[in-house]
């Protein structure tokens, strides 16, 4: 009997299938790059309202334009604009102002907007009607509270100067004098930011888990056992961004400290948006304004980034220890 050896062979591979070219069609090539079409409006608004005015300023930094100087006789000077700035006394002087309006202001809102996040996060009754009043000062327009703040400021028919001579004081002081502006441009600024700190940290309080709490009551954790071990690790994070966004506003603040004092009297509020406005469009020197707001823009980005690069480190911390 003879036997057939046959061979198992493997099925050879398949011919790569052609793909058949499609004619072009407008409607396949639009339904295909359709994102792009709905990001292209928002993308240019971005840049003719953003980028090219940075770009220009930093354009306008390397040279000597002036108000009063045709355009076509503007010099490039390199650096000379830099240089001059760090010699400067009124821009030292607008960067001690600045840093001392941007701590104080954000800190005392932190701690107001903190500690009424605190409170409304409880079972109060009429907590939504108090929420409601409480973001009041955020709502008014800027312009409109330095208005009203000014009045209220007016050492002479001001509701602060009525008050203190009802009670007996014959000389109120003066709100908005030499010693006394920073401190009242501060006020102004505490009570228009304080929202901002309060509506992003009661968010933050109201997104802890309560279990977490009704674990620590188990184990006979007090109020402060649980606000220290739970609630500020969990709203660390929180905290952090938004006193960030508070400061870069604060430090860029322009509109309450224009409206209310316009930087005086002498340079007691020269802050450094006043300080930079007034070279630019009073002294009409557009270069050293313009190296100006650069130097703004660069420190606030390298500030930014390391206090970023710390909450990063804060937030994988944190995760790790929970691990």
């Amino acid at each position: 009997m003879s036997t057939v050896n046959t061979k198992l062979q493997t099925p050879s591979p398949r011919p790569a299938a052609i793909e058949e070219k499609t004619p072009f069609s407008l409607g396949n090539f639009v339904e295909r790059h359709i994102a792009y079409f709905l990001i292209a409006p928002t993308i240019l608004g971005i840049a003719i309202v953003n980028v090219y005015p940075l770009l220009d300023t930093v354009r306008l930094s390397f040279t000597n334009r002036l108000l009063s100087r045709p355009e076509d006789e503007t010099k490039f000077v390199g650096l000379d604009n830099y240089s001059a700035i760090l010699s400067s006394p009124g821009v030292w002087n607008a960067f001690k102002v600045s840093l001392i309006f941007t701590v104080a202001s954000v800190g005392f809102s932190f701690i107001i907007g903190f500690t009424l996040a605190l409170l409304l996060n409880r079972p109060l009754p009429g907590r939504g009607i108090l929420r409601s009043i409480f973001i009041i000062p955020w709502a008014v327009p800027a312009f409109v509270a330095a208005l009203t703040w000014s009045w209220m400021f007016n050492d002479q028919f001001g509701i602060f100067a009525s008050l203190l001579k009802d009670v007996g004081v014959a000389r109120p002081p003066i709100w908005l004098g030499a010693d006394l502006a920073l401190f009242s441009l501060t006020v102004v600024m505490i009570w228009k930011s304080f929202p901002f700190q309060l509506i992003v940290l009661l968010a933050g309080l109201q997104a802890i888990p309560g279990d977490l709490y009704e674990a620590a009551e188990v184990d006979g954790a007090v109020s402060y056992q649980k606000f220290r071990y739970i609630t500020l690790p969990l709203i660390k994070p929180i905290a952090m961004i938004s006193i960030l966004l508070a400061a870069i506003n604060a430090f860029n603040f322009f509109t309450i400290p224009w409206i209310l004092t316009r930087g005086g009297p002498g340079d007691a509020t020269s802050v450094l948006p006043i300080y930079t406005y007034t070279i630019g469009f009073v002294g009409g020197d557009f270069g050293f304004a313009a190296t100006m707001a650069v130097i703004m823009f660069v420190f606030i980005l390298i500030i930014g980034s390391l206090y970023l690069w710390q909450y990063l480190r804060e937030v994988d911390a944190s995760g790790a220890q929970r691990i």
